[in-house]
This record gives C-alpha cells, sequence and structure tokens, in this order.
C-alpha cells in the first residue's frame, strides 16, 4: 500500500506539472520540462504495472517510457542551453542528440511493447529479457555521459554570470547543480544493481521501485525550481558570435579574446569606474548589470569584462558586492544603524535578499553580519 501510494502520488505530482507547463509555456525551456516530466511520468507507470503484473498498462509505459537515459540526457543539456540561446540554435542541435533514443524506441520499445501486450513477437521480448541489464547499462553510460557535460557547461554559465551580474538571486544555478547531483548518484546506483544482477542471484525486491522513488523526490525538486527558472541573458559576446561556437558546447559562454587596452586608456577606465562607484554610488543598484555599467562608463560591455579581468583582475560581481560589503560596514559604525534591521541595511546598499547578503559578507569578512555588529558596532 504504501508503495503505491509513493507512486501514484509521484504520477499525480508529474501529471499536474505537465499540465500547469502545457498551459503556461512561454519559453522552449518549458516545452523540456515537459518532454522531462512526461517521459517520467510513463517511468513510473511502469513500475506500478510491473508490481501489479498489468500487461496492457505496462506495455503502454514501456512504449512511452523505456529508454529514459537516452531522452532525459539530452533534453536536461539543452534544457540548460535553452535559458541562454535562441530557439532556432537548439532545435536542430537537439534532435541529432536524440537519435538513439529514436533508434532505442524503433528496435526495443516498440516490439518489446508490442510482445507484452500481443502474442506477437514473444520471442523479441524473451531475447530482450536476457539482456536487458547491458542494455540498461549502456543506457546509463550514455546517461551520465550528458550529465557530466551538463555539469560542465553549468559551471561555465556560473562564471560568465560573475562575470556580468552582481546578484546571482535570479541567474543562480545552484538547485540545477543539485539536481545533476542527484541524477548521478541515481544512475550509478542503478548501474550498481544492474551490474549486481549480472553477476550474482536476482534480488527478490524490485530493486526499480527504490529508483523510481528517488526520482520521485528529484522530479519534485526540479518542479519547483524549473518551472520557475527565469531565462539567464548574458551578453551577446559572452553567449556566441558564430554558429560554429553553438555547435561546439565549451565555447558558448567562454570570455571574449583580449582587445588590447593601453596603460593610459586603462588608467583612464579606472577613473571613471571608481568615480561612479565611490561617488555616484551605483553599487546601490540591486540588479546592476555590467551592461548597465558599461553604458555609464561609454563604453562596450565586452570591453569593460576585459578591462576588470585583465586589469584589475576581478569579476564584476565581486567587485560591486566588494563594495556593498563596505556600504554595509560604514552604515553599521553610524548610530542611527540601531534603528534598523540587518536586512535593512543590506537592501539599502544593494543586496537583493538576506541569503546573498549573508553569504558575501561572511565570505568578504569572515563573520556573519550579526557577529560583526555585536563585536564592532556596540
Amino acid at each position: 500500500m504504501f508503495v503505491d501510494f509513493i507512486l501514484i502520488a509521484g504520477m499525480a505530482l508529474l501529471f499536474l506539472l505537465m499540465i500547469f507547463l502545457f498551459k503556461a509555456r512561454t519559453h522552449y525551456s518549458k516545452n523540456l520540462l515537459f518532454i522531462f516530466f512526461a517521459n517520467s511520468f510513463f517511468f513510473l507507470l511502469y513500475y506500478y504495472a510491473f508490481l501489479h503484473r498489468l500487461r496492457d498498462l505496462g506495455a503502454l509505459a514501456f512504449f512511452f517510457g523505456n529508454g529514459a537515459g537516452y531522452l532525459l540526457g539530452p533534453v536536461t543539456y539543452f534544457y540548460l542551453k535553452a535559458l541562454i540561446l535562441p530557439n532556432k540554435k537548439i532545435v536542430p542541435a537537439l534532435w541529432l542528440h536524440l537519435l538513439p533514443f529514436f533508434c532505442n524506441w524503433l528496435l526495443v520499445s516498440l516490439p518489446v511493447a508490442v510482445s507484452m501486450a500481443t502474442p506477437y513477437l514473444t520471442d523479441y521480448g524473451k531475447n530482450y529479457a536476457a539482456i536487458a541489464d547491458y542494455l540498461n547499462l549502456v543506457e546509463n553510460a550514455y546517461f551520465l555521459v550528458y550529465i557530466i557535460i551538463t555539469y560542465r557547461l553549468t559551471e561555465r554559465i556560473r562564471t560568465a554570470s560573475l562575470e556580468n551580474y552582481s546578484s546571482l538571486d535570479q541567474t543562480g544555478l545552484s538547485w540545477f547543480h543539485n539536481l545533476l547531483v542527484g541524477l548521478f548518484i541515481i544512475v550509478v546506483l542503478d548501474s550498481v544493481f544492474s551490474v549486481y544482477e549480472l553477476n550474482y542471484a536476482m534480488i527478490p525486491w524490485n530493486i526499480g521501485t527504490i529508483i523510481a522513488f528517488l526520482f520521485i523526490v528529484l522530479y519534485s525538486y526540479l518542479g519547483y525550481k524549473g518551472i520557475f527558472q527565469s531565462n539567464i541573458l548574458l551578453p551577446g559576446f559572452v553567449v556566441n558570435n558564430s554558429a560554429q561556437e553553438v555547435a561546439t558546447e565549451k565555447n558558448v559562454i567562454s570570455l571574449p579574446n583580449a582587445m588590447g587596452i593601453s596603460d593610459g586608456e586603462a588608467k583612464e577606465l579606472k577613473r571613471r569606474l571608481y568615480e561612479l562607484l565611490e561617488v555616484k554610488k551605483l553599487y546601490l543598484n540591486d540588479s546592476l548589470s555590467l551592461t548597465d555599467l558599461a553604458e555609464e562608463m561609454d563604453i562596450s560591455s565586452r570591453k569593460l569584462s576585459e578591462f576588470l579581468n585583465k586589469s584589475l583582475h576581478i569579476n564584476f560581481y565581486t567587485l560591486i558586492n566588494d563594495y556593498r560589503v563596505t556600504e554595509v560596514q560604514e552604515k553599521l559604525k553610524e548610530e542611527e544603524s540601531k534603528k534598523y534591521t540587518l536586512l535593512g541595511l543590506a537592501q539599502d546598499s544593494g543586496f537583493q535578499s538576506k541569503a546573498s547578503f549573508n553569504r558575501i559578507f561572511k565570505n568578504k569578512t569572515g563573520m556573519s553580519p550579526s557577529q560583526y555588529r555585536q563585536i564592532y558596532c556596540q
């Protein structure tokens, strides 16, 4: 009963998420999430049918849900790409990456589903059962490759975001990072089970149910976070400048080549930069971006990015938030600061949220804001 409850609850959750996505699709990334949840729904449905020996329902679920690794690997990867690239640069490449899934559907999903629901192709179904664990290992290996390259792309996007935004509250992908780690653990665990059953006696209870349960937890996490994830807007020079860069994952968000800033020009840029930050205090704008600052300096975003990295040896995110932390420290020294909460002071200094303020403040000062106030601002 408990197993049934979990499986049914998981399928109900996925079905509701699918309905929400179907009605609220505003970007291609949401379409990919719909595919993700739909395949996952049939994945869980298959285990439900397996436990209750429902051949027809199992055949239907196997028909649509088999080969999840071949589908979810590319979909997860291209979901991330869809957050930073236009649709026209996503769709053609995605179809190419899905070729293994379509081959698996034609050679495995379709004939095995027929053998389960009808008296036809019974030998085909028996032959599949004999090598199912081997095929599962190949599928898992394929999925793991995509998890790894998606993780690498996540790290590059994070680096690019640090170069272009002063707050990562809207562009942060920590939830996606955790999702990838969770998927990696589940796929490795599933592979261990398959290897065990190939070398030792079959486990009497259905180990697939454990995998299904773990997936339900992750799908719930993805459902809550992924649906509300906004697109990550990065300057064009960061995203890509040619069709070749779109095809080559490692160059998708690579930083620009050196433009050659002379010493005299660097000195002038430094003067203008510090005037805007120390006199006009642009960092108090909680949504300040590299593009905004570049416009104030009357230079291109690309040139400002190179100047910060090559001349000042700092990224935009660190530069702006260092000023914000200093602003909070200065405010805390004032007698008036006792009337305000730390969050109020942080927001007045340009921070968007309490979580980011606490993290950044502690990284810079070595102590929490409350500890700092208690020690230095009595």
